[in-house]
């Protein structure tokens, strides 16, 4: 964590923040103990999905890869807002990303000053092909906090493989900006750049050259696992270096490295909105196959404490593996190294 990253979560904390985590931390040891769902406080961090479109048609990726069944929309900046009114007072970490591509929403940098006028630290994961100089200097001034660019190759023959019908220059032309825009803002620009890699067969002998290009752009590195569904999605993109594999293949099946353990932290620490407005466990479940409630038919804190959301909760304590969703998971695995 650098220390810009420290101070700009600094000031996002308040006492009743921190006091809704203290609170958030006992209740979910407190259900582990007696294996049921007791939930006091609500989730400090939160995922809200601009969009599911997406233009690019990365093979692992239900967006891309035309697998998603829910339909494809935007979230209005009205919902937004009216998500934030109800939250802020407690959430102060914001994922403005889930599936699809953040920047296809173009009230996106409104999102984004909505929330840090209400101190809220704001992340965004973007492939960067709408990164334009203009968006650039809107997000700067929005206040964004961390903007993280996917460079999955370090040249256009291997980023093609997974980034398929993106364009490598097109990122490479967007870091470029960004240097420019941070230039011209000056001393108080306070976005973190972090360029993260989705670590396959594919690119794995490319890390050094992403640290090189990092370097040049001042920004953090982020060497991601990547998520399969599939045997033959393993053979075509899982790593030879154990060190980047999120699984194992035995007797012909895949299986997560992470152990099974019947508990979640997820399921209370945090929690997903889709672009419809649909309130789902995690970001593991990319196509609403859980849904808990709906912000449009009720106020978030009626989903976080309904019936519904306990049950689930409870789901998971009982038996974790009966959980479809919860077999691709990674509770207890890091992912980034």
């Amino acid at each position: 964590m650098t220390l810009r990253t420290v101070r700009n979560l600094a000031r996002c904390l308040s006492f009743r923040r921190v006091w809704n985590l203290v609170l958030l931390g006992l209740s979910y040891r407190c259900s582990l103990i007696v294996r049921r769902s007791i939930v006091r406080g609500r989730p400090y961090t939160l995922t809200i999905e601009p969009t599911n479109r997406c233009n690019l048609k990365c093979p692992e990726c239900p967006s891309g890869n035309g697998t998603m069944v829910r339909p494809l929309g935007m979230m209005d900046i009205d919902t937004f807002r009216r998500i934030v009114d109800e939250v802020k007072k407690d959430v102060f970490y914001l994922q403005l990303f889930f599936q699809g591509e953040p920047f296809i929403n173009n009230r996106l940098t409104d999102m984004i000053a909505y929330a840090h006028r209400h101190r809220i630290y704001v992340s965004i994961s973007t492939n960067a092909h709408f990164l334009r100089r203009e968006v650039l200097d809107g997000l700067l001034q929005a206040g964004l906090d961390r903007l993280i660019i996917s460079v999955d190759g370090m040249t256009q023959e291997v980023y093609e493989e997974y980034r398929v019908g993106g364009s490598l220059s097109k990122v490479r032309d967007a870091l470029e900006d960004f240097d420019a825009a941070r230039q011209a803002f000056g001393s108080g620009a306070r976005t973190e750049l972090t360029l993260q890699m989705l670590i396959s067969s594919k690119n794995e002998n490319q890390i050094p050259a992403l640290q090189t290009l990092a370097r040049r752009h001042r920004a953090d590195v982020a060497l991601k696992t990547m998520q399969v569904y599939s045997i033959e999605g393993a053979q075509e993109f899982l790593p030879k270096n154990e060190r980047f594999r999120r699984y194992t293949i035995s007797d012909g099946a895949l299986r997560p490295k992470s152990a099974m353990h019947d508990r979640c932290a997820r399921l209370w620490e945090r929690s997903v909105i889709t672009w419809e407005g649909v309130v789902v466990p995690c970001c593991f479940d990319k196509d609403a196959e859980y849904p808990l409630g709906s912000i449009v038919e009720q106020d978030f804190n009626e989903v976080w404490q309904s019936d519904t959301y306990h049950a689930f909760r409870e789901r998971v304590l009982a038996g974790r593996k009966n959980i479809p969703m919860c077999r691709n998971c990674t509770e207890g695995l890091r992912i980034y190294r």
